[in-house]
Parts: C-alpha cells; structure tokens; sequence
C-alpha cells in the first residue's frame, strides 16, 4: 500500500550527531587513503636526495589519522545543527518534503516542487547566514589590503587614486554578496533540487526507490533505524549517469564541432560510468556506515505526518 507523507520535523541532536560521526568517518577513510599514497610517494624519495622530505610526508600521512576524523567531526556539527534547524523552522511557512512510500519502506516518488522548495530555501537561508558573518571579514580585509597598498605606494612616492577606494568597494562588495548570494543560492539548488526529483521519479519505478526500515515511536516520530545500501547507491548511481549523460552530450557537441569527437566519446562515458560508479559507491558506503552507527550512537527522528 502506498501513501503519500510529508516531513513535518527532524530531531536536531540526533541529526547533528549522525551527521558529524558519518563525515568523521569519511575523514578517517580519506585519511587512510592519503597515508597509503603518502606511505608509496615517502618510499620513493627514501633513496633520493629529497630523502629527507619522506619522513615530512610520512608524518603527515599519519597525523591525519587523527586531524582528519576529528576535524570532520568538529566542522560537521554546527552546518548539521543548522540544517535541521532551518528545515523545522521553514516547513510551516514552506511545507515540507513529500514523498509517497510503498508499506512505509521504499520511497517510490517525492514530489517535486515541494523538495525543491523546502531544500532551497534551507540552503539559501544558510548562506544567508555564513554571508553575514564572511562578508564583513572580506570587507575589513578589502579594507587592510587597500590600506597596506596605500602606505607602501606612499613609501615609494608613487601616487594613485584607486587605493583608496578599496574600502568603500569592500563594504559595497560584501552588502551586494549578502544580498545576491542567498538569491542565487535558492535558484541554482531550486533548480538542481528539482531536476534530481524528477529524474528520481522516473527512475525509481523501473529500478527501485530508496528503502530504509522505520520504527514507531511517539507523535508520528519515526526512527531510521537502516539504509538499505544497495537500493539507495542504485537510484543515486543511476540519476548521477543520467546527469552525465546529458552533460557528455553537450562536450561530445562541442568537441565534435571542434573536430575531436574521440575526445568528446572519452568524456561522455567518463563522466556516465564514472558518475554512476562514483555516487553509488559513495552513497552505498554511506549508508553501510549509517547502519553500523546508528544501534550505537542513535539514528535520524524524523516526524512524518
């Protein structure tokens, strides 16, 4: 039986915590991965006269074992934090994200205006807020450079009348990036929001939707206790290629009107295989880590009405 449910709320805490321990271990995947280059690159310089440089690099290597999961973890929390706030706080002015699941397990389809809205308008409202606190410290450092320039023109007895203006474009810069960036923000993610949806949607019938396993809990609250890993890097996987497809269409046009098609094909099925293999790794891993997880630290609350 299907039935059509919207996102009402998410649960900030468990959110946030989720959120940040899936992306520190990312940072200590990534961070094994550049201590097995590094460990090959150190062992090539060993006999050469950069020698010393491999034990830098080792070192490196292995203190990002440590600064890579847990700086991951740190700079994961607040953006996490803020994205489910936002999302409580705009669902009763912007509704929420539908989507009609199939006996409460797959998600055969997601409407897609409201998705679209909903994520934009979260992202917008949160490079609104990085905006306010950036913009400023590039207007000040605009300042700094141009007063710096300033002095050392002056220094040198040379003369111009575009340093000192500096100041005034920084702040007139950073009022334009507070206003235009949020704008620009909500179209692109509107717009890319969108797009994936409709694709999910015409994907998802013939090679399945996203299945996650829900449990009951109190005020229409449900736990995600699981990701089904393969279903979920599938569908992503899939809507990646299509994606790929349609970019390695154009630079196949446009590397054929410049005679080289051969590199135009090359691109096209780089960017449709890679694209699927990419996402689908990349998706299916993190829901293999969202199991693992989840029994041990808590897993998403979200409410569905």
């Amino acid at each position: 039986m299907k039935t059509m449910k919207e996102l009402k709320s998410i649960k900030i805490v468990p959110y946030t915590i989720m959120n940040a321990a899936l992306n520190a271990v990312w940072g200590f995947i990534f961070a094994i991965i550049l201590l097995i280059f590094g460990g090959a690159f150190a062992s090539l310089l060993s006999g050469t006269e950069l020698a010393p440089l491999s034990g830098v690099i080792l070192g490196i290597s292995v203190a990002g074992l440590i600064v890579f999961p847990v700086g991951s973890f740190l700079l994961s929390i607040m953006p996490s934090f803020l994205q489910a706030l936002l999302y409580n706080l705009l669902v009763p002015k912007l509704g929420g994200i539908q989507i009609e699941l199939e006996e409460m397990t797959e998600v055969t389809r997601a409407e897609v205006v409201p998705f679209a809205l909903i994520l934009a308008g979260v992202t917008a409202v949160f490079q609104l807020i990085m905006q306010l606190v950036i913009a400023p410290l590039q207007a000040v450092l605009i300042e700094l450079i141009g007063g710096i320039g300033t002095l050392a023109l002056a220094a040198t007895n040379a003369t111009t009348g575009q340093l000192p203006a500096m100041g005034g474009a920084g702040a007139l810069g950073a009022i334009v990036n507070i206003i235009l960036s949020p704008l620009i923000t909500f179209i692109f993610v509107f717009i890319g929001a969108a797009i994936a949806a409709l694709l999910y949607n015409f994907l998802a019938p013939k090679l399945g939707g996203m299945k996650v396993e829900l449990a009951q809990m109190t005020d229409n609250f449900f736990g995600v206790e699981s990701i089904n890993p393969v279903a979920i890097g599938l569908i992503t996987g899939a809507i990646a290629a299509v994606l790929g497809l349609i970019l390695g269409i154009i630079f196949l046009i446009l590397f054929a009107a410049l005679g080289s098609i051969e590199a135009g094909i090359l691109i096209l099925l780089t960017y449709v295989i890679g694209g699927f293999i990419l996402v689908f790794i990349a998706y299916a891993l993190t829901a293999l880590i969202y199991n693992v997880l989840s029994p041990k630290i808590g897993s998403f609350k979200i409410q569905l009405e």
